[in-house]
Formats: C-alpha cells, structure tokens, sequence
C-alpha cells in the first residue's frame, strides 16, 4: 500500500466512523427508556426492544411504510425508462430542434422545485388525483438530471455497433432493449439510487397530494408522529420509528455502491 493510499484512508476513515456514530447513537437512542433518552450516556440502562413495535401499534406505520415503497420503487421504474428513452433520442438521433429542446430540459434544473408545485397541484387536483397514488407518482416519473445521467452515458456507445444492429434489421426499441439497456446497467443503477433516495425522502409534494392515511409516505408520518408525541415519552418512538424508516435505503445504497460509481464515473468520460 502507497503512501497515498494511506492518506487517503486515514482522512476517510475518521469521517467514516463520525458518520457511523450517529446512526449508533440513533439506534441506541431508540432503545432507551423513555427517561433516559435525553441523558448524556450512550449505552442505555436496559433495551426496550418494545419501541421498536410502538409505531406500529400507534399509528399505521406498516402503511406508511408501504405507500413509500410503492411510490418509491414506481418512480424510479418510471425515471429510468422515460430518462433512458429520452436519452438515447437526444444522443442518437438527429432531427430539427434537438440541441434546443435538450437546452430546454437542462435549463429546468434550475428551476426550483417549490416554483412549480402550485401551478402541479392545479393540475392534479383538476386531473382528480389528490390523494391517490397517480398524483405521487407520475409528477415525478421523469427528471432533467436523469436525461443528462443518461445521455451523457449513451453517448460513449459507439454509433457502428447501432448501426451494423440497423443493418441486421433489428427496430430502434430492439436495439434499445438488447443492446444499449445491457450496457448501461452501471448508470441505470445509478440513476435508480439517486432517484429513489429522493423520492424516499421526498416530503412537501406528498404532504400536499396525500394527505390522508391511506396515502401518506413515511416523511410525512414521520412529522405528524412527531408532532404528536412531543415531549421525552415520545422520543424514543420516534427514533425507532426513524431508523426503520432509513434502512431501506441504506441497504440499497451498500448494494448498488460499486455500480452507483462506475455509473457516475462512466457518464463523466472517466475511463
């Protein structure tokens, strides 16, 4: 091992386990009694693995949880086949006003997205899809980052494999199913994490469309569960009902990583 290596792990280490210490101190944190959750002391007196059941037996936690799975895995479905067909015309296809109507996408990332939500929910209420699953779900089945993720991907695929694949007879859908999807796993994969980690955090937009039980997500469960069980009792509820809420995604990013990076990596020219 170099002495660059060294150093290089010596300074991600010390960020690493700073990091770790505050998903530890949350996990302990959920298994205190209740009049020790604020105390000054890491390790608790006694587990009370009952906290763990509390969100469940209070509030209809288990439904939380399923509307922000549902809503997160259908949303990134959805960004990933509408980015990576909007990318693949964007890189491979010439036709007038292409370069502009991708300058058009690309300037959206620069519009905030509080800027758009009223006019959105104008819409999704007119469309009858407040409080359903259509109005999570399909305002946010594509996105401006994920065409460029995906485009600036699809651009290193050589046009001569595309074209002796025209010249076989193979259809523009076929190639894009055979040929470009099996090479673009790695920033696919990426674009999947990013999107859903967002989606899975996502708070204002499902507060507004789904406010009730039976649409709510877990960031917005999460808040009305905080505001009410305020005080120390409810603390260690709250924590619990937390760190359920992170281990989805913490799993999926310790999956995807090494694709997470070599997605990246491949969509900025880095070889």
């Amino acid at each position: 091992m170099n002495v660059r290596a060294v150093v290089l792990y010596g300074l991600l280490l010390p960020g690493g386990l700073l990091f770790a210490s505050v998903f530890v101190y949350a996990v302990l944190s959920a298994l205190k009694p209740a009049d020790e959750v604020l105390s000054t002391h890491w390790w608790p007196s006694r587990f009370v693995w009952s906290n763990f059941k509390l969100p469940f037996t209070t509030v209809p936690f288990a439904r939380y949880y399923l509307n922000s799975v549902v809503v997160g895995v259908a949303v990134t479905l959805l960004n990933v086949v509408t980015c990576t067909l909007a990318a693949y015309s964007f890189s491979k296809f010439s036709y007038r006003g292409r370069t502009l109507l991708y300058l058009i996408v690309l300037a959206t990332m620069m519009i905030p997205l509080e800027v758009i939500y009223v006019p959105l929910y104008a819409l999704v209420f007119k469309l009858h899809w407040v409080n359903s699953f259509a109005g999570l779900i399909v305002p946010a089945g594509t996105s401006a980052f994920g065409i460029l993720l995906m485009r600036q991907s699809i651009n290193g695929l050589p046009d001569e494999v595309l074209d002796a694949a025209r010249l076989d007879g193979a259809g523009e859908m076929r190639i894009l199913w055979r040929i470009v999807a099996p090479m673009m796993t790695a920033p696919m994969s990426a674009l999947a994490l990013v999107v859903f980690m967002t989606t899975w955090d996502s708070h204002l937009w499902p507060l507004l469309v789904g406010s009730d039980d039976g649409h709510k997500t877990l960031p917005v469960g999460l808040a009305a569960m905080q505001a009410d069980n305020a005080g120390a009792t409810g603390i260690p509820m709250l924590v619990a009902a937390a760190v359920m809420a992170v281990l989805p995604t913490l799993l999926l990013f310790c999956f995807l990583q090494k694709r997470f990076v070599e997605g990246i990596t491949m969509s900025a020219g880095i070889q």
